[in-house]
């Protein structure tokens, strides 16, 4: 199941995140949670590019997440931090960089 994060008090509670992981373009904190559910949210400072680009890489986080709904693993929470060069990322790009947060979030060490 997927949840997407969109409250501000939850992406608050990404500063005391004990787990972090770091992906060329992401930055990502992750928590623990109770409840079967895959969280994710999304950040993208207006750093990383105009608002044209930030939605477009928005968008395809989002339809990743949506098309792998049913194969993420239950009980994490995650906040996507966009890195410079984030927006310059393609469709395969993306993808492989959120497979490689996949497999990192179901790597034994990341379970405890």
């Amino acid at each position: 199941m997927l949840r997407r994060i969109v409250r501000h008090a939850e992406y608050q509670s990404f500063t005391r995140a004990a787990r972090t992981i770091r992906l060329p373009h992401f930055f990502v904190p992750v928590l623990s949670e109770t409840a079967e559910v895959f969280g994710y949210g999304i950040t993208i400072s207006g750093r990383i590019g105009n608002a044209v680009r930030r939605n477009l890489l928005r968008r395809r986080i989002k339809a990743w997440f949506w098309e792998k709904r049913h194969s993420l693993p239950g009980g994490h929470k995650a906040n996507l931090i966009a890195l410079p060069g984030a927006c310059e990322l393609d469709w395969p790009g993306v993808c492989a960089e959120l497979e490689r947060l996949v497999s990192a979030l179901t790597e034994p060490q990341l379970k405890a």
